[in-house]
């Protein structure tokens, strides 16, 4: 159930536009994670600054059960070198929020993920 978002204050039309899906593998494999699990949402044209600047920018939020924790550092490494090279934001740009879900607390048809 990886959910990945990003927001940033680049404009939409500056989104490339197999971004979605290339985010969607790109974190079922970093994860190991089925990509039918997948959630990315991207929200283009925010009003928002960072480090007192208003150039380019992001915050990035993953959510998961599981797969995070221990190796949060290497996913940092791995998704600011993603970020930098698709959408060209810097890597000093952007921050990586590592949210790591209790399965209970996460729900899909009409049940959680708890066993």
């Amino acid at each position: 159930m990886p959910t990945f978002a990003i927001y940033t204050n680049l404009p939409k039309d500056k989104i490339p536009g197999n971004f979605l899906l290339d985010v969607s593998s790109f974190i079922a494999k970093r994860l190991g994670k089925p990509e039918s699990y997948v959630t990315v949402r991207v929200h283009p044209d925010q009003m928002m600054s960072h480090g007192g600047s208003t150039d380019p920018c992001g915050s990035v939020e993953l959510y998961s059960i599981g797969a995070l924790g221990e190796k949060n550092k290497e996913h940092s490494k791995e998704i600011a070198d993603f970020i930098e090279k698709n959408l060209g934001i810097a890597q000093d740009r952007f921050y990586v929020t590592f949210v790591d879900l209790e399965r209970g607390n996460v729900g899909l048809n009409g049940k959680t993920f708890a066993q």
